[in-house]
């Protein structure tokens, strides 16, 4: 069920999308600033928290491509509900208080997110109009910052409550298990676009799309920043003698749910080139303030420009992405696409924390700098074979 140019986003399959991702993403982020505390609770240690963190990490990046062909041969929908129902029955296994069944829960947790991720990028691929893609991603990833905002306070209030651990887990499995209620529905309203076998095996042997790798590649060179400003900032504030940085999240969520939707209609309408541009441009200014800060009010500043820039690229990149892939093939490109945010949290993490502890805290953002720069070379020379406004299709 593909949306014509000039159709509304308001329509029931985009709602349908954006409530099952967002109770995705309510499990997650629920569970996020918990699971260490739980781990600690049953008496790990911190590098145990990592490695359980890094056992929902490294099967959510591997199976995607694999997730992705089975979209393109079934249902991007029906992947979407079985990855929330695996979802909701993984974190089950959270409430058995053992160590080993925490590492468990959350290698089968980071199986269903691939699921949940590669349904629901595909989706939004065969549901947004041509001429909106980038207001439709600006919306979509707009919903899912609300929920990385909301969520995790929600998560801590319930651990601190009578029941605990436990009222965390039983609502972050009723989060997961109600979204598969408007995931079938999406899979029914879409079956009859389903696409023919043949087309499918024209996917061949290869599990990566090389057609979305220009979209792939801009879209990391803001989610590899991403851990430098939003993971480290504290520390680098702490370094300089700078309070109160608890504003920096205030103003960069705020400026991420609001502006995504705007900036995605921007780049749908001067193209995909120049909005990536002026997202690259505006993350480089902000990472420069950050650098020269030596007082709160230049972080703000900086963060709000940073912000700005990576809600731009963000959603310029994923509508660049549902430009450049096949259609018969979307599940296979939306899978690589998506492995982006995955692979830029865990490396960009990796590149912060080597650069802070090799040459100080401030080489963070000049890395951060020099990943933008590469942005710059990367969009320049593709910028030829970038999709113009309206011949997104």
């Amino acid at each position: 069920m593909s949306l014509q140019s000039g159709s509304g986003l308001a329509t029931r399959p985009f709602i349908l999308l954006i409530v099952a991702t967002t109770l995705a993403y309510g499990n997650q982020w629920v569970l996020t600033p918990v699971i260490p505390l739980y781990v600690q609770e049953l008496g790990g240690s911190a590098f145990v928290a990592g490695l359980v963190l890094l056992a929902f990490a490294v099967p959510s990046f591997s199976v995607r491509p694999l997730v992705g062909r089975i979209a393109d041969r079934w249902s991007a929908a029906g992947v979407l509900a079985i990855g929330l129902a695996m979802l909701g029955a993984a974190t089950l296994l959270l409430l058995v208080p053992m160590l080993a069944m925490v590492f468990i829960g959350n290698i089968l947790r980071g199986l269903s997110w691939a699921g949940v991720n590669t349904g629901a990028y595909t989706t939004l691929a065969i549901v947004s109009p041509p001429d909106r893609r980038g207001e439709a991603a600006g919306y979509f990833s707009s919903a899912l910052t609300g929920a990385s905002i909301v969520f995790p306070a929600i998560g801590l209030w319930l651990i601190a409550g009578p029941g605990g651990y436990r009222d965390a887990f039983l609502i972050a499995t009723l989060f997961a298990l109600a979204g598969p209620l408007f995931a079938v529905s999406l899979a029914r309203m879409q079956s009859g676009a389903r696409q023919a076998p043949a087309a499918a095996e024209e996917t061949g042997g290869s599990l990566i799309d090389r057609g979305v790798l220009l979209a792939t590649g801009l879209n990391l060179c803001t989610s590899l920043v991403a851990p430098a400003l939003m993971a480290f900032l504290p520390l680098y504030a702490r370094s300089l003698g700078i309070g109160n940085i608890e504003w920096f999240y205030v103003i960069a969520g705020a400026t991420s749910i609001l502006v995504r939707p705007i900036l995605g209609r921007h780049s749908d309408a001067v193209g995909r080139g120049p909005a990536i541009g002026f997202g690259l441009g505006a993350q480089l200014f902000g990472l420069v303030l950050i650098i020269l800060a030596d007082g709160l009010s230049l972080i703000l500043i900086g963060g709000f420009f940073a912000s700005l820039g990576t809600a731009l690229i963000g959603s310029s990149a994923t509508a660049l992405a549902m430009d450049l892939v096949d259609p018969r093939h979307r599940g296979r490109g939306m899978a690589t696409f998506s492995m982006s945010f995955q692979l830029g949290a865990g490396v960009g993490a990796l590149i912060s924390g080597a650069l802070a502890d090799l040459t100080g805290l401030r080489s963070m953002y000049y890395g951060a700098l020099a990943i933008t720069v590469v942005g710059f070379f990367l969009l320049g020379s593709a910028w030829s074979s970038l999709p113009r406004p309206g011949k997104a299709d």
